[in-house]
């Protein structure tokens, strides 16, 4: 007997949201995106087939049964808590609003009432699985350097400007995520499959040479050592996420559905 279609809501529809929207139309068969949860209902979305509401109950009305989390630092702080608490589980991609201790606890405990379960997309990076099967055995170092260009990380005239590569932050995950909060929520998910948001070193450079993001991330522990490096095409509609990421959440969902899964 076939499984009934997933149903689906999101927080946000943005860049990443529309994105997982296009996507999932070649998943009609499988996913029901019943709606969105946005601050504006009234912005036009012309073409988007997603029905939006601007409250948290008006979402838990539709009924889903997983949302995913689409809209940055702020929307995951302020409706994930309430999602979880209802017994509804939650796929995130602003993983680095974990770094506040107060929203990672506000989040688990919530989920911890609700009986859910919040899952972290692997967004625009891989290699998560080696390294969250690594801390197993004895992981000892994790470094996630983050390049990309200028524009998506300084003020367009200083971007500008930069005939070099410019190193724009060296220190933890934790930092980096508070500091950088729409461009390092992939180091964010590294560290929590590996060393963790205060032992995880994270490099951050503008550099004008490239035309991607591009992630690099190096580990070792008792397995031996681990290298893994992404160049991922920037979002049309954001040049600070990659189009990887809204796959990713789309693979995530799906999994759920899956008897045979991989990653």
């Amino acid at each position: 007997m076939p499984l009934a279609r997933t149903r689906v809501g999101l927080i946000g529809l943005g860049a990443i949201g529309l994105a997982l929207a296009e996507l999932a139309a070649n998943a009609a068969d499988e996913l029901d995106l019943c709606g969105a949860l946005v601050r504006d209902g009234t912005k036009p979305r012309h073409g988007c087939p997603v029905p939006v509401v601007t409250t948290v109950d008006a979402l838990l009305a539709m009924q889903p049964d997983v949302v995913a989390e689409v809209a940055g630092h702020a929307g995951l702080a302020e409706h994930g808590p309430a999602i979880l608490a209802n017994g509804v589980d939650l796929i995130i991609v602003a993983v680095g609003a974990l770094a506040e201790p107060v929203t990672a606890e506000r989040l688990l405990a919530a989920a911890e009432a609700g009986g859910a379960q919040i899952r972290i997309a692997s967004g625009a990076i891989g290699g998560l699985d080696a390294i969250a099967a690594a801390r197993r055995g004895g992981l000892t170092r994790v470094t996630h350097t983050t390049r990309k260009p200028p524009a998506s990380l300084m003020p367009a005239a200083d971007a500008a400007r930069l005939t070099e590569p410019l190193e724009l932050f060296r220190g933890s995950a934790r930092e980096g995520a508070l500091r950088f909060p729409e461009s390092i929520n992939v180091a964010a998910a590294v560290s929590f499959a590996g060393l963790g948001l205060d032992r995880t070193e994270v490099v951050v450079l503008a550099d004008p040479a490239v035309d991607r993001n591009r992630h690099v991330v190096e580990a070792e522990g008792e397995f031996g050592q681990l290298r893994f490096e992404i160049a991922n095409v920037p979002s049309e509609r954001n040049p600070r996420t990659g189009r990887l990421t809204a796959m990713s959440v789309l693979h995530e969902i799906l999994k759920r559905r899956e008897r045979l899964s991989v990653g």
